[in-house]
């Protein structure tokens, strides 16, 4: 049985999907009762808990041979989840933990990529066999339905700024691959498929592929603070946006698709191939 934290996430649930085309027994564990609806959909089992709740942690670890870490992205308390999970798969003599990390998580003034490091840190030194992934940008950020809808591409940074992409279903895909797989032991792997765009080429892309014009639009940031009525969650959130648009924005970030392409054992999708599959979505 192989556990997923944060199942009920974009993220676990292209995951718990994954593993269970793989033929994987799955647990499925988050703090909304609404991961209990995965059970039958790609899940054996649902465990409702808390990340931050080491008794809800013993529970979702017993019995199971292989954690799939999956930290809620952008939360203030990230590391501490992160460690409570490493701590109790330790005591749980768990064979094998995968970690998702992020490319480039040495990058520090980024808060989500610091939490990311720090957990990277734990589980380097848990003496479990681990395996870091640490995909890119997710093609999954732009909506393209929402896109097409509305005629323009929104962006919180520069227009001008190439990004690489990659395609969650691939992640996914290479999750289920490397765990519980000795070959893939004491391994960390960047993930990142072949696209290297800024938003007026995914635009472009977009407008060919649905045969409606779109074009890229910058959009702003909400305000976030007291004055704003945010709670401290809000806070560290909007603060970790502005610091990752801003990154974005000046930088942009980039990987390389090689790692990507011998897991899959083919090439990486391309925006254009996610494009097209999104519009063909029921």
């Amino acid at each position: 049985m192989i556990l997923v934290t944060a199942a009920n996430g974009r993220t676990g649930r292209s995951v718990v999907g994954a593993l269970a085309r793989s033929g994987r027994q799955v647990r499925a564990f988050d703090i909304s009762a609404e991961v209990e609806q995965l059970v039958g959909r790609g899940a054996e089992e649902a465990v409702v808990g808390d990340l931050l709740d080491p008794g809800d942690l013993r529970r979702a670890v017993d019995g199971i041979s292989a954690v799939v870490h999956i930290g809620p992205p952008m939360h203030p308390r990230e590391a501490e989840m992160g460690h409570g999970v490493v701590s109790a798969a330790r005591e749980a003599r768990v064979h094998h933990f995968v970690q998702f990390s992020v490319t480039h998580p040495q990058l520090e003034p980024l808060l989500n990529h610091q939490a990311k490091l720090a957990v990277e840190r734990v589980v380097l030194l848990s003496r479990m066999p681990f395996t870091i992934l640490q995909p890119m940008h997710y093609m999954q950020n732009t909506d393209v339905r929402r896109v097409v809808g509305e005629g323009t591409l929104r962006q919180p940074y520069a227009l001008d700024t190439r990004l690489a992409h990659v395609d969650l279903e691939d992640v996914a895909e290479v999750a289920a691959r490397v765990v519980d797989s000795p070959e893939h032991f004491y391994a960390t792997y960047e993930l990142c498929g072949r696209d290297y765009c800024d938003a007026q080429e995914l635009a472009r892309i977009i407008s060919d592929a649905s045969g409606r014009a779109v074009s890229a639009v910058l959009a702003e940031l909400p305000a976030a603070g007291p004055g704003a009525g945010g709670s401290e969650g809000d806070d560290h959130r909007h603060d970790a946006m502005v610091r990752l648009f801003d990154h974005y924005g000046r930088y942009g970030i980039t990987g390389n698709p090689n790692v990507l392409t011998w897991l899959l054992g083919r090439p990486p999708t391309s925006f254009d191939e996610y494009v097209q599959r999104s519009l063909a979505a029921p």
